[in-house]
């Protein structure tokens, strides 16, 4: 019975345990944008806007029309005789465009004879500039040939009547129909009505409209030049498909940015790697993680010594009392050089020296007349004057601050692949690649008169043969008989 009430307390005191926990809110969703670059790319087809065309160009859609048929005139006054009694023959000759499968305009000639109101036969001619409107002109958005057309017309122009001379002003209007029997032929349909003013036949009143010339006319029209209409293309797939590609390629700048920071994090890894087998002696045994490229080639060697420079002085001057060289005034003559004649390095103050210069990362150990320390190779493209890797820059950098802090010479020479080029290209280019490095020694801070600069031409030293397209700077200590203040 004991046992169970402790079991059943214990239960309770755990469900109000968890009744007092407040529940935490945790977003839980994230927003991955994700994009089928073969979708995006792939060729759309267009879709045509429904009822919509767009205007063709200047050469598009022209048009001439012959018609022949009859003319009856109905003047004031208007005689005796009837409306076929007053019948006569007539023709017309038209030129226009179509500017819209709705909207065209034409300049068209008509005459012949007319009665007056007498019964006489008059000659006449007739010139105006039609408006036409086809109202069934909205078929053409929806298909590549409509056969049928209804265009109704006005325009104004002049009448001449050859018989009395009369030249009045007049207005046109009336309704066209036109069947096309193929692309470029149509058979037309024509009633229209001329009016203008009484007198045009010589009865009547002037300046008053009251004379009519109606006709009906049937004849041919032939389209030249680009026939039909385009259809206008909905742009609204493109807008959207463009929006997605502005939001994809600005994922993938993105994730650039992203592979582009974790590349510089490994780089620095890798440096940082590479220090550490260097120092422990074991860069020859894993160079083949650091130099080696696609083809399996070895790249070429980094200038880096400041480990084994580092080793190398201490374990030469590890009895080395810590005074520096520089506090030394008696190795040194007036002018702050060695005194001519004799060795910097004689006793154990010289030995401190020699350490002192060894923890820098450009050199090793001191000789007479010798360079000291290694010297320093800068790797040149090829027929170029432009570093392999930008990256080499740093050694100059690392050159020129020892060279400033210990008052060193400095010298350049420029070299070239004598298996590539004639002698005179060489001669040029190794020049060139010694005044690179010598202008970038100057930029640092180094003075013209430290700087011996000269150019050996074309040289076949060294494997690969690529080694040979090279600039080599090397430390020296002043000469002070050479050297002024």
């Amino acid at each position: 019975m004991t046992k169970q009430l402790i079991f059943t307390f214990a239960v309770l005191c755990t469900l109000q345990a968890r009744a007092n926990v407040q529940p935490v809110q945790e977003d839980t969703v994230r927003h991955y944008s994700r994009y089928e670059s073969t979708e995006l790319l792939q060729p759309m087809q267009p879709v045509c806007l429904d009822g919509v065309v767009l205007p063709m160009s200047s050469t598009g859609n022209w048009f001439v029309g012959i018609a022949g048929g009859t003319t009856a005139f109905l003047g004031t006054p208007l005689g005796c005789e009837d409306l076929f009694g007053r019948v006569k023959p007539s023709y017309s000759f038209a030129v226009g465009k179509w500017f819209t499968p709705s909207v065209g305009a034409r300049i068209n000639y008509s005459g012949l004879q007319f009665k007056d109101a007498e019964l006489s036969i008059q000659d006449y001619h007739h010139i105006r500039a039609d408006m036409l409107w086809n109202i069934l002109g909205r078929r053409y958005a929806r298909q590549g040939q409509a056969r049928w057309g209804l265009a109704p017309f006005a325009g104004v122009g002049l009448l001449h009547n050859s018989t009395n001379g009369n030249n009045p002003f007049a207005l046109s209007y009336g309704i066209q129909g036109q069947y096309r029997i193929s692309r470029r032929v149509s058979a037309t349909l024509e009633l229209s009505n001329t009016t203008t003013f009484q007198d045009f036949d010589g009865y009547g009143r002037t300046n008053r409209l009251g004379d009519h010339l109606l006709s009906l006319t049937a004849g041919f029209t032939f389209h030249l030049g680009k026939v039909g209409w385009k259809r206008a293309v909905d742009a609204t797939p493109y807008i959207r498909r463009n929006e997605r590609l502005v939001n994809y390629a600005n994922c993938l700048a993105e994730e650039n940015r992203r592979y582009a920071g974790l590349h510089d994090r490994d780089r620095r890894t890798l440096a940082e790697l590479k220090k550490i087998l260097e120092i422990e002696g074991l860069l020859d045994t894993y160079s083949y993680l650091f130099g080696e490229d696609g083809d399996g080639r070895k790249a070429y060697p980094v200038n880096n010594y400041s480990g084994l420079n580092s080793l190398c002085a201490r374990l030469k001057h590890r009895r080395w009392d810590g005074t520096s060289p520089l506090d030394t005034a008696a190795l040194y003559s007036g002018n702050g050089y060695p005194a001519s004649g004799q060795s910097i390095f004689r006793n154990v103050s010289d030995a401190a020296h020699q350490g002192f210069l060894g923890t820098d990362s450009t050199v090793f150990m001191y000789a007479d007349g010798e360079c000291i320390g290694a010297p320093v190779y800068f790797f040149f493209s090829l027929n170029t004057a432009s570093l392999t890797d930008a990256s080499q820059m740093l050694n100059l950098d690392e050159l020129a601050r020892v060279a400033k802090k210990y008052n060193l010479s400095v010298r350049v020479t420029g070299a070239a692949d004598s298996s590539t080029g004639t002698p005179a290209i060489n001669d040029s280019l190794s020049t060139a690649r010694a005044e690179f490095i010598t202008a970038e020694l100057k930029r640092r801070g180094i003075p013209d008169k430290m700087i011996v600069k000269t150019g050996i031409g074309g040289i076949a030293d060294h494997t690969p043969v690529a080694a040979n397209r090279h600039t080599k700077v090397e430390l020296y200590f002043p000469n002070p008989e050479k050297t002024t203040d």
